[in-house]
């Protein structure tokens, strides 16, 4: 009798779960076609150790910087319409540079604004950037999450909020010629089943989209860092 209750009780704190689901912002608004990326099927020979588990929301931003070494201290811009790409130049670095002669150039940022969960469901919030080589891991997440499906309280199908689901985030190397370096890897982890961390992942969504225009972007000094498209 313990058991049948039990499963009851679970049956409906999903249930309400779901709901909590429906009807809200899902983090995709500022989502366009180049945010994405059809999946290609592949054999994967190893894979790295987990890094986190997290829930997330999507802000894409174009930062204008002035050239490294210049001494200027945080970003020249941050611009929110992919229209400031229009007139830049490829640079043989392969930086974007505007076309005006000032030594600034774009960067093309994706950040996701994530809460961490710990091994005993602590959380953490955090926000990831990436750039460069990193958009191509970052469009395979868009599409992962966009393309999740779960049925709402109709027994429709509907495609839930970003925050609505736990992802593992890992590290895998990548290689092109004598260059290498490590790569985000993200796969879908499981649709969020505790209160709390509903709770608290739709409230930070909701905090993350009216302050996303206020993040401050760090810039990367390091040119060892800098690895091939």
């Amino acid at each position: 009798m313990n058991k049948v209750v039990a499963k009851k009780n679970n049956g409906s704190a999903a249930v309400a779960i779901m709901k909590s689901f429906e009807n809200v912002s899902t983090g995709f608004e500022d989502m366009g076609a180049d945010d994405l990326q059809l999946p290609r099927l592949k054999l994967l020979q190893a894979m790295s150790p987990e890094i986190e588990n997290d829930e997330s929301l999507y802000h894409k931003t174009y930062v204008e910087w002035a050239p490294v070494g210049s001494g200027a201290k945080g970003p020249v811009a941050v611009h929110q319409s992919k229209s400031v790409m229009d007139d830049t130049v490829r640079g043989e670095d392969n930086k974007f540079y505007k076309n005006d002669n000032s030594g600034n150039y774009i960067e093309e940022t994706a950040n996701y604004f994530v809460l961490i969960v710990g091994e005993n469901g602590e959380t953490s919030q955090a926000v990831i950037s990436m750039k460069s080589s990193q958009l191509t891991p970052s469009r395979n997440w868009n599409s992962k999450m966009k393309n999740l499906k779960i049925k709402n309280s109709s027994g429709i199908y509907f495609t839930p909020p970003m925050w609505s689901h736990i992802y593992t985030l890992k590290s895998e190397k990548a290689k092109n010629g004598d260059k290498t370096w490590y790569k985000w890897k993200i796969e879908v982890d499981s649709m969020l089943t505790e209160d709390a961390h509903v709770q608290e992942a739709s409230s930070f969504s909701d905090e993350m989209g009216q302050a996303k225009d206020k993040l401050v972007p760090e810039q990367d000094e390091s040119k060892s860092s800098e690895v091939p498209f």
